[in-house]
């Protein structure tokens, strides 16, 4: 097992080699996954096919109701902060934007961290404008097949002729990056709620998905694809969320190896603490974000852009 000679190699460059070879793998096997999955798929539409021809309806259903899996029983009526429901129309969306705004923008916790305010580092990233080569590169990478924010341009839109919209973006994104803040269209978003578990009728059992501006999008990926790589260097080994060639499967890997070889082979005692932040994502102080980004050595323009997309935000 290739993560098991990761965690017990002590040699600096054999532990590079291995986590090569586990990269790859990684891949090779997500790859194979999603390969078996598109052919689980067609096997399927496959033999519905083949049933409706036949008019065998008891097999089309249960393909049917396989693909489209279980559904989620949306409640009719939210419910206030007291839990009493609430019927009429505007009503329930000013209780579902009042929740919102009260997520998004909690109060600064009473002590905040102590930051020292010198860089510890400079990272070594490239702060001139966009390129057209980047922006097209940006574009390339953004995945289709997803719904267009409140300018309602979707990515197949602009990937259609690459050659015009290279002419017009890499321009227009310049100009953002010499002036360091986005256009106000840019800022805005739509959000849509996607039911969780418990009762739907509690606003706080719905996770939002906020649609954005592509342009925004792109320009977004270019800074991505300009910092990923010197800041990861920056960041706890331990860390596997959120980076390059890593993942929280990783961490569980490392856990079953705790668990297997250093607790129940060694017949040790073998404790484990699990923490699970409310919100976490939701409830960061961005002041904090932008004095930790300052400190990892992040250049003022990204710091800059930034807080430019998220600082004067408008959810609509």
């Amino acid at each position: 097992m290739v993560k098991k000679k990761i965690i017990q190699c002590k040699d600096g460059q054999e532990k590079e080699t291995l986590n090569s070879t586990y990269t790859a793998l990684d891949k090779e096997v997500k790859k194979n996954a999603r390969k078996d999955k598109r052919q689980f798929y067609d096997n399927l539409a496959t033999e519905a096919e083949k049933a409706a021809g036949k008019s065998d309806l008891t097999t089309l259903y249960q393909i049917t109701k396989s693909l489209s899996g279980k559904r989620s029983t949306q409640a009719k009526h939210i419910k206030n902060r007291q839990g009493n429901p609430i019927t009429k129309e505007e009503r329930q969306i000013k209780e579902s934007a009042d929740h919102v705004k009260v997520l998004l923008n909690r109060p600064p916790p009473a002590t905040r961290p102590e930051i020292p305010t010198t860089a510890r580092t400079q990272l070594q990233v490239n702060t001139n404008p966009p390129t057209r080569a980047e922006v097209l590169n940006a574009i390339k990478t953004l995945k289709a097949g997803k719904t267009a924010g409140p300018d309602g341009i979707p990515l197949e839109a602009i990937k259609e002729d690459l050659e015009t919209t290279e002419d017009m973006l890499t321009p227009l994104l310049q100009k953002v990056w010499k002036e360091g803040k986005v256009p106000t269209d840019w800022r805005k978003g739509y959000l849509l709620k996607l039911p969780k578990k418990g009762d739907l009728g509690l606003c706080k059992n719905w996770r939002g998905i906020m649609l954005l501006s592509t342009p925004s999008k792109i320009l977004s990926r270019i800074i991505l694809e300009r910092i990923n790589d010197a800041l990861d260097t920056q960041l706890r080994p331990e860390q596997a969320g959120f980076r390059k060639g890593k993942s929280c499967t990783d961490q569980i890997a490392t856990l079953r190896i705790i668990i297997t070889e250093q607790s129940m082979e060694c017949h040790s005692n073998l404790y484990l603490n699990f923490i699970d932040f409310e919100k976490a994502f939701d409830s960061v102080d961005r002041e904090v974000i932008w004095k930790l980004l300052e400190y990892y050595g992040v250049p003022q323009i990204f710091i800059n852009l930034t807080q430019s997309s998220t600082t004067t935000a408008h959810v609509m």
